[in-house]
């Protein structure tokens, strides 16, 4: 239904491309020598080595019992089609299949040499293995940050620009590299402490300083999928959950502390670090700027992550409820189940990490299922994923069960559980491309149509028009202990002076941005890398922010919905614009094959995973025909510009 879309695109192209295309195509070149040059154009290419953490692969012994299982999804889903009247989409042909898992394992459309393998292979497990190359790649490892940067709020610099996050960002890819188990990796998350370049764990509890109650509403929403936010200030209106239970859950984490007190004489014995070294710094150097890099190093080093359980919650000074008066103490209670007894040797928030993470707690279960559902087919088995109630509908019972049983068998183990989902015929059908009223239950005849997300979108014209664009990842900060690791009480300013010059020169945003501009910019302005080893939050005006990545305030800020400025973007952004430059991939892919209709068919598979229909092709052929070289880069841009290639089929 899509593809029509592309006739019409296609049939104003050059009216609005105008001279950007001009120098697109040249005559197919006479010799090596001449292809060998342009492909060294002003693109820069990585070298095809990847700086990250090996990623587990996947056990291919396993794979028969994945079948297995996704065979009796679908069996239940079938079940649930013939109760509802449902009629299942279409079954996806093999290039269909071939971006969609592209798009939505590894974060990007398949590269024109990855379609041509798959779709010409005669074997007939090649969507199964397809899965698990995926699945095992870099490319899922660097999807599934950007999904977990968009739910988790990661930002380089939180809390007013002074905290370093980049470690906890490291240990985040390198946690899904590892396949690390969705209990431990939450578990490791709500315990930590210490410092960041000691334990990366500990820049979740860092991303909410100095919000003690937000930090808990924050996470029973991303870990347990419910939103309790409203019962901070009151009982709340729509939901089972009183001022009380808010405070009673809030107690576990109270005692969390994400700053050493600077005023402790026992700790610092020369007084506040702060304050002495800014102070000595400027008696010895009057002229020495202590804002900035040498305050953010100490602070930097005041940042911690400790446990203080002499502190305990009240109730607020204005509790107005019959069950307690103002200021009294609070109880620790989770929000589900019954009380936990907390002894003395124990640390509170330890005591709700295990309950949180433990498989007897359903709802820490269903909301992951019910989240990686979602990520898949569009739609939550319950909708909203991040506001599950008692009362909540469920598309299906059956199949929430049945998820669940087997996420708790595999222990935890999510990616077999994406791979069992993707396994399934149901996930393999067509998209659902009509409107969905998400109020009311979905019942999976195939995922929803959707458009790209922005990170998804930025990295497939990456994939147009870079070559190894995998290779160009941000500096790691994994040696930044060694320099910026201070003993606040007996530094002098020299050694913060010392440490604040070399993380100047190595680690900040500065010096990334110079080794950047050294390595992978378009002609010095456009950072070509994956969305993953960019900036956390970008500007706004940069190509991911208009396509709709959230600034990182909110959970799960990002969104899908059109703006002008998106139009313009596509129709005169410099990324667009770039691919049709000798040395881009796309370029290059064209000028190796002379006849006019074999180089549509690159186009076409490049852009859209499939072959020109032949109306498509007689368009092309005549715009190609009329603009002479330019009429390729206009067919491309045409391409680009379609509902076809922005959205998920």
């Amino acid at each position: 239904m899509l593809k029509f879309s592309c006739i019409l695109v296609l049939a104003f192209a050059a009216t609005v491309c105008g001279n950007a295309c001009n120098a697109f195509i040249q005559p197919p070149p006479t010799g090596t020598g001449s292809n060998q040059q342009k492909a060294q154009g002003p693109i820069p290419r990585g070298d095809g080595r990847i700086s990250g953490p090996p990623v587990k692969p996947v056990d291919a012994a396993r794979l028969a019992a994945v079948l297995t299982t996704s065979k009796q999804i679908d069996d239940l889903l079938d079940a649930l089609h013939q109760r509802t009247a449902t009629t299942p989409n279409a079954a996806l042909s093999d290039s269909l299949f071939c971006r969609r898992a592209y798009l939505q394992i590894a974060g990007r459309i398949p590269k024109l040499q990855e379609v041509g393998e798959f779709v010409q292979s005669k074997d007939s497990a090649k969507r199964s293995k397809l899965i698990d190359r995926l699945l095992s790649s870099h490319d899922h490892v660097s999807h599934m940050f950007n999904y977990w940067g968009n739910i988790l709020r990661l930002q380089d610099h939180p809390i007013n620009n002074n905290q370093i996050a980049q470690p906890f960002h490291e240990w985040i890819k390198k946690s899904v590299a590892e396949n690390k188990s969705w209990d431990a990796f939450v578990y490791e998350m709500l315990t930590a402490e210490g410092q960041i370049w000691e334990n990366p764990a500990v820049g979740y509890a860092m991303r909410d300083t100095g919000m003690d109650l937000d930090y808990v509403d924050n996470t029973v929403q991303v870990f347990l999928g419910t939103q309790i936010g409203c019962a901070q200030c009151h009982d709340h209106p729509f939901d089972r959950w009183t001022q009380q239970d808010f405070y009673q859950m809030a107690a576990f984490t109270y005692g969390i502390q994400t700053r050493a007190p600077a005023g402790d004489k026992n700790r610092f014995t020369n007084g506040n670090p702060l304050n002495r070294l800014r102070d000595e710094m400027k008696k010895q150097d009057p002229n020495y700027n202590v804002n900035g890099t040498f305050s953010r190093v100490i602070n930097a080093n005041l940042f911690e992550v400790w446990e203080n359980r002499g502190r305990k919650l009240k109730l607020p000074h204005d509790y107005q409820y019959d069950n307690g008066k103002p200021n009294d103490p609070v109880t620790a209670r989770p929000i589900f189940g019954e009380p936990i007894p907390i002894a003395k040797d124990q640390s509170p928030r330890v005591v709700m990490a295990k309950w949180l993470t433990s498989p007897e707690n359903p709802r820490f279960t269903k909301n992951i299922v019910n989240r990686l559902w979602k990520h898949a087919f569009g739609a939550g088995l319950i909708e909203p994923v991040n506001d599950i109630r008692d009362d909540s509908v469920c598309a299906d019972a059956a199949v929430m069960d049945f998820l669940c049983a087997e996420l708790v068998r595999l222990k935890y183990d999510t990616r077999e559980l994406q791979r069992i989902i993707y396994n399934t015929k149901t996930w393999q059908r067509q998209a659902t491309n009509h409107d969905v009223d998400l109020s009311q239950p979905y019942y999976f005849p195939g995922p929803l149509l959707r458009r790209m997300t922005a990170e998804q979108l930025w990295d497939s014209l990456l994939t147009l028009a870079v070559y190894n664009f995998e290779s160009f990842t941000r500096p790691s900060v994994a040696d930044m202990k060694q320099v910026v690791d201070l003993n606040l009480d007996q530094a002098t300013p020299a050694d913060a002076r010392r440490a604040a010059d070399e993380f100047e020169a190595r680690f900040s945003s500065n010096a990334q941005r110079k080794i950047t501009q050294e390595r992978n910019t378009y002609r010095g302005r456009l950072t070509l890398a994956r969305a993953s080893e960019l900036p956390l939050p970008l500007p706004p005006d940069h190509f991911l922010r208009q396509f709709g990545q959230g600034d990182r305030e909110l959970i799960e800020a990002s969104t899908t919905d059109g703006s002008v400025s998106q139009i313009l973007t596509m129709f005169n952004g410099e990324i667009t614009h770039m691919m049709l430059n000798a040395g881009s991939v796309i370029y290059d892919n064209v000028q190796k094959v002379a006849p006019v209709g074999d180089r549509i068919d690159v186009i076409f598979y490049s852009i859209l995973t499939r072959p020109p229909q032949k109306e498509e092709e007689e368009l092309a052929r005549d715009e190609i025909r009329n603009s002479g070289a330019a009429g390729y880069g206009n067919v491309i841009w045409a391409l680009i510009n379609t509902k076809e290639f922005l959205f998920i089929q």
